[in-house]
């Protein structure tokens, strides 16, 4: 992924809705960070993910990460609720 901030230190949280959610990875989106199609190649081709049941989600903002679009800590940003 190109886009992250790799500065910012901390997820994104946000309580999403059952459903299918797609994570921009190219960072020309304008509805970031969910993807808007604006991505130009399959290189960056967005994250689909689904959500089960209303939830908070913690999706990374750094790219450190194993489990996209999730925040697993790599950043050593403590995710507790």
């Amino acid at each position: 992924m190109s886009k992250f901030n790799t500065d910012a230190g901390m997820p994104i949280a946000l309580t999403l809705d059952p459903g299918t959610y797609y994570r921009c990875a190219c960072g020309q989106s304008q509805n970031l960070p969910f993807c808007d199609g604006s991505h130009q190649s399959a290189e960056h081709m967005p994250i689909e993910f689904k959500v089960s049941e209303r939830k908070k989600v913690y999706l990374c903002s750094c790219g450190q990460t194993a489990k996209q679009p999730f925040c697993d800590g790599s950043c050593g940003v403590n995710i507790t609720d």
